[in-house]
């Protein structure tokens, strides 16, 4: 598992889409987002950096939390 820093997410479609995008690409993935604290806990066989670029592409800035 690791956690994912998104900025901007303002409202439960953000989360939506951000949820969305991951499953597209990992169905099996486990994604929990707590979007007041801007946290996206993420359980994938995909690399944290892959996630992160997913996210990214639909224009919220991403930073890997360590």
């Amino acid at each position: 598992m690791f956690v994912l820093e998104v900025s901007g997410m303002g409202c439960g479609s953000c989360v939506s889409k951000i949820t969305r995008a991951i499953k597209a690409d990992d169905a099996e993935a486990s994604v929990s987002i707590d979007r007041p604290s801007g946290k996206v806990r993420v359980e994938s066989t995909e690399s944290p950096e892959h996630i992160g670029a997913l996210i990214e592409a639909l224009g919220y800035p991403v930073k890997i939390a360590r």
